[in-house]
Formats: C-alpha cells, sequence, structure tokens
C-alpha cells in the first residue's frame, strides 16, 4: 500500500460514521432491492486501495420468523481514505471469491433485547476505531484488540452470513486470527 493513501487519525472517518455511509449509500437505493440483507462493511486492501466492503443477498423477513438469506447476489466496496464507490457488481459478472458459499441460509434470532444489540454495535465500531489504523499499517498491533474485534464481529455479523463475509474479505479475517 502506498503510504500517501494511509489514512492519519486525523482524516479517517470514525467508523460508525462510514458504515453508515456504506450502508446508506446512494448505490443502494439505486441497485440493490430494498428487501435484501446487507452486510457489516469490513476493511479490505485487496484492490490496492484501503476499502469497506459489503455483500448484499436477497432476504425474506416474516413476523416471528428467522430471517432466511439467500447466497449474495452483488458486493461493493467503497474506499476508506476517500470515500468513494470503488467497485461495485453482481456476482453473476464479477464474483468475490472463486467459489463463494451458497445459501440459503436461516439466521436464528438471537432472543437479545435490543439495547443489547445496540451496544454491541457500539463497541464494534469503538474497537474498529482502534484497529483500523494497524490493519491498513500491515502490523498485527494489539491482540487483545484484535481478539475482542473478533469476538464482536461474531455479534454484529450473523453467523451464518460468516462463510460469505471471509470470502469477500479475507485479509482482514487473516489479519484478526493471526
Amino acid at each position: 500500500m502506498n503510504t500517501a493513501d494511509a489514512p492519519s487519525e486525523h482524516t479517517r472517518t470514525p467508523y460508525a460514521q462510514a458504515r453508515k455511509g456504506v450502508v446508506e449509500h446512494a448505490l443502494r437505493a439505486a441497485e440493490v432491492p430494498l428487501e435484501h440483507y446487507v452486510s457489516t462493511p469490513l476493511p479490505t486492501l485487496r484492490w490496492g486501495t484501503p476499502a469497506y466492503a459489503v455483500f448484499a443477498a436477497p432476504a425474506v423477513r416474516a413476523p416471528r420468523q428467522p430471517l432466511l438469506i439467500d447466497a449474495p447476489d452483488r458486493w461493493w466496496a467503497v474506499g476508506i481514505t476517500r470515500p468513494r464507490l470503488l467497485m461495485y457488481a453482481l456476482v453473476s459478472a464479477a464474483p468475490f471469491s472463486d467459489a463463494p458459499p451458497g445459501g440459503p441460509v436461516t439466521v436464528s434470532p438471537s432472543g437479545r433485547p435490543l439495547s443489547a444489540v445496540r451496544e454491541d454495535q457500539r463497541l464494534f465500531d469503538a474497537l474498529m476505531d482502534r484497529a483500523l489504523p494497524t490493519f491498513l499499517a500491515g502490523s498485527p498491533g494489539d491482540p487483545t484488540v484484535r481478539g475482542d474485534l473478533a469476538a464482536t464481529l461474531a455479534l454484529v455479523l450473523p453467523r451464518e452470513c460468516r462463510d460469505w463475509s471471509l470470502a469477500l474479505t479475507p485479509d482482514f479475517y487473516a489479519w484478526l486470527e493471526q
């Protein structure tokens, strides 16, 4: 990575704000059906520039029923340093891995109160703010922060979607697990 592309603590957008920007990008309204599930944005260096990558997948939501998510059918990446759309693709035209995991999956309800879910997201956001500079610098950083981030990621991203997320951002998962 070119050090000129590396965000500094003073220029990088806080993760919570970046997460909202990626998920609510104009692309979402223009290209992604409303009923689709959109994954948690995760950082990656796969395309030569720091980016947050997400996938979207058809989903069926019904009252008092588990969430049913089919295999992702599209994905996109938004720059971290300069929050511009870097890439958008339909999986049928440009898969994000050699063999994207199939679907559908059924996401069991966590049974946790909304306040706990919001606290998990707040903690994940804060941990991402701490960990992102070391990930982007290619440094292992603090193993405790990486461990806490991995544990919290498991709370904000349904475990049933982990394989898709891993296929999209393998470098981030490798960094977490080192």
